[in-house]
């Protein structure tokens, strides 16, 4: 409960608190990535990972919020490549094995975490205003369908949805996600309003199948290195990975469907 009502509060108070929200995700949730690859004799580059996670995540509000032009992005591309010259100083093993898990880090966690940005500032508006209600309805179709899941996976689940993988998750409990996640749009509608209910119900089919999807990526990388939690950040509950694997996952994706339907300008 507490973990929810920080969240909501986050993202609803206004914008600075929503770069807060974004910051506590992306920092430790990069970190716990490279503490993880770490464990696996992966050098990544930390600190300049870090920086160019940040500075994707600056970027990207700034240019949704005007006060940057999206040629401004180019900037980040110099950080990029400088990621492979600093490897020749390193002396490290596996030189581009530790470039490409630094890169991985900012992609499976600084990208989604801007799409959100996007997400929240730009949709249906063409001043930069700040809409928390959209990223929060999001999120709350994640919660909806994990909670569906549970419910209907615990006792009603018998086939297997990816037993390789999760051999918890049945195709009942995905179903059962999905008609919970579905009814969420009709609150979500009435509560944030900002898209029609029918792209709230598409947004909680996407978030539902790209959501699952993202657990199960996640459930794949813990299966690789053999741990049951990526981290403790949440005493009791797991690391950052745990609790947004569905969020980081399905954002690139509700945000190109936002795109598509003109939700952008």
């Amino acid at each position: 409960m507490v973990f929810a009502a920080t969240v909501v509060t986050l993202l609803l108070f206004g914008p600075w608190t929503f770069l807060i929200f974004s910051l506590l995700v992306l920092i430790p949730g990069i970190l716990e990535f490279y503490r993880l690859m770490r464990s696996e004799g992966v050098s990544p580059q930390t600190w300049m990972g870090l920086v160019l996670g940040i500075s994707l995540l600056g970027m990207v509000i700034g240019v949704v919020m005007g006060f940057f032009s999206y040629d401004s992005l180019l900037l980040l591309l110099p950080m990029v490549f400088s990621i492979f010259i600093l490897e020749l100083y390193r002396k490290a093993q596996h030189p581009f094995l530790n470039i490409a898990v630094t890169l991985m880090g900012v992609l499976y966690l600084a990208l989604p975490v801007s799409m959100m940005a996007v997400i929240a500032f730009v949709p249906g508006i063409s001043n930069g205003e700040y809409h928390g209600g959209l990223v929060l309805g999001c999120i709350f179709h994640v919660w909806a369908s994990d909670t569906g899941a549970y419910l209907i996976g615990s006792k009603f689940g018998r086939n297997k949805l990816f037993e390789r993988i999760s051999p918890n998750k049945s195709w009942e409990g995905f179903f059962g996600g999905l008609v919970c996640s579905a009814a969420v749009a009709w609150a979500n509608h009435a509560l944030f309003g900002i898209l029609e209910l029918d792209q709230w119900i598409i947004v909680s089919i996407i978030i539902v199948v790209t959501g699952t999807l993202g657990d199960l990526v996640e459930s794949l990388l813990k299966r690789s290195i053999h741990i049951k939690d990526s981290g403790n950040f949440f005493p009791g509950h797991g690391g950052i990975l745990d609790r947004f694997d569905a969020v980081l996952v399905s954002m690139p994706f509700v945000c190109t469907y936002l795109w598509l339907v003109g939700r952008f300008g």
